[in-house]
């Protein structure tokens, strides 16, 4: 059944936060698409209709990553304007801990034109508000 409402709706995201514990460095993508072509940010995408965010986080990060993931815990729910140009988005956002980044077997997929494993020391340019859940992930998990 189509979904049809007389008020405005926003688009729906789900972003992961992958820690590697011994490293303590966390994963992050290269964009291969707009918006933020080029720039490093969490693996994550949209939620399909009548997907679970939960679902679709893990999906993304098969997507984007090829990691096999499960039990990610809520980061929390951001939705602040403008933290995406394409439009009013709002994301959930997981925490997931794996042993180490050298065992995890992560490889850049869809969406992504590489990956890489940052220290927590070292993180890059963000894209979108990647750099504010990172920080919400780590007050919460570490």
């Amino acid at each position: 059944m189509p979904y049809t409402y007389s008020f405005p709706c926003p688009a729906l995201t789900a972003d992961a936060v992958v820690f590697s514990e011994s490293d303590q460095c966390i994963l992050l993508i290269k964009r291969a698409n707009e918006p933020f072509r080029g720039m490093w940010a969490l693996p994550g995408g949209f939620v399909d209709p009548d997907e679970e965010p939960l679902v679709a986080c893990l999906r993304e990060l098969r997507e984007e990553t090829d990691l096999q993931l499960v039990n990610g815990n809520l980061i929390g729910i951001f939705g602040e304007k403008g933290r995406d140009p394409r439009g009013w988005t709002v994301s959930v956002a997981y925490f997931f801990k794996v042993d180490s980044a050298e065992n995890s077997k992560a490889k850049a997929g869809s969406d992504s034109s590489e990956l890489n494993w940052f220290s927590l020391k070292k993180l890059p340019l963000l894209a979108f508000d990647h750099q504010k859940i990172i920080e919400e992930a780590l007050a919460k998990f570490m």
